[in-house]
């Protein structure tokens, strides 16, 4: 069944092989003797990759949290970094991505040289069962019954706009300033159905309703809006540390900052969370406490 799962995750008999150290035909013959012993076809075979069928779609589902189980199992007694492998596939937003794990990414291989990682680096809102993720990491207030949520810490924000910008249309001091400006709008799905500027002002709420003439739906496109003078963004602060003290862009209403946003961890709910996905998401959240981008 391990043997199964690894080929599964690596594409092919030959990668799989090298992954647990076995001869390729070791693993072709363990896995043929696995469809005979259920008694259908669990992988379609090419010259170059192999791909599950539906039943293996299915049964690798079964079978990985059966491996994960005995993995965790034993992890009880003998958990050494060499021993915790597989693949794991995580979705996270494109600036944390690009900005946070990828640079540090090192560190994380170096502790667990066998886990193998696919990061998608999306914005949208995943299906982690029909897309076969592990696990996504998300800043927003998150109510979701179906997945378990690991809040990592809250992620203070903050509105800033590009030099030029504000240059032309001048520097907003309170929420009331705010009709005479832009604001680069955020959504997750299109079109949004508002467009409002949110701060906190003698420690409540404060909305207001914004002109706003365009729309992203992703962090690296919000974050250019403004360098590019399309008006005003809110933004996590660590994400814009560079840009500001640079003079690129400049924080504005100061006095009103938004709450912090929290930042989670979301996975499936299964009886056996595996080893790679706890290390992984311990390191994470380390990191991006250390980095500053999140704080208990």
């Amino acid at each position: 069944m391990h043997v199964f799962v690894q080929v599964v995750e690596c594409g092919n008999f030959t990668r799989a092989a090298e992954a647990l150290g076995l001869p390729r035909s070791t693993v072709s013959s363990a896995v043929q003797a696995l469809e005979d012993r259920l008694g259908v076809q669990l992988l379609q075979r090419t010259t170059r990759v192999v791909r599950p069928t539906q039943e293996g779609l299915q049964f690798a589902d079964t079978a990985r949290d059966l491996v994960d189980a005995v993995a965790q199992a034993e992890g009880q007694y003998r958990l050494r970094p060499d021993d915790i492998s597989g693949r794991l596939r995580i979705d996270m937003p494109s600036r944390i991505a690009r900005r946070m794990v990828i640079p540090h990414l090192h560190e994380f291989r170096a502790r667990f040289p066998a886990v193998m990682l696919d990061i998608s680096a999306t914005d949208r809102m995943i299906d982690l069962v029909s897309e076969g993720i592990d696990a996504v990491v998300r800043l927003a207030v998150l109510e979701d019954s179906e997945l378990i949520c690991r809040k990592i810490g809250d992620v203070p924000m903050l509105t800033c706009a590009g030099a030029e910008y504000l240059a032309n249309y001048g520097t907003p001091l309170t929420p009331a300033d705010l009709s005479g400006h832009q604001l680069v709008n955020y959504a997750l799905r299109m079109p949004a159905l508002s467009s409002e500027w949110e701060g906190r002002e003698n420690g409540r709420e404060v909305t207001v309703a914004m002109s706003s003439h365009l729309c992203v739906d992703n962090a690296e496109s919000y974050v250019s809006a403004a360098l590019h003078g399309h008006g005003l963004i809110q933004v996590p602060a660590h994400d814009v540390t560079d840009d500001i003290a640079a003079g690129r862009l400049i924080e504005v209403l100061t006095e009103y900052r938004p709450a912090p946003v929290p930042i989670s961890i979301l996975y499936g709910r299964r009886r056996h969370v595996a080893p790679r996905l706890t290390v992984f998401m311990d390191w994470l959240s380390n990191l991006l406490r250390d980095e500053g981008f999140a704080e208990t």
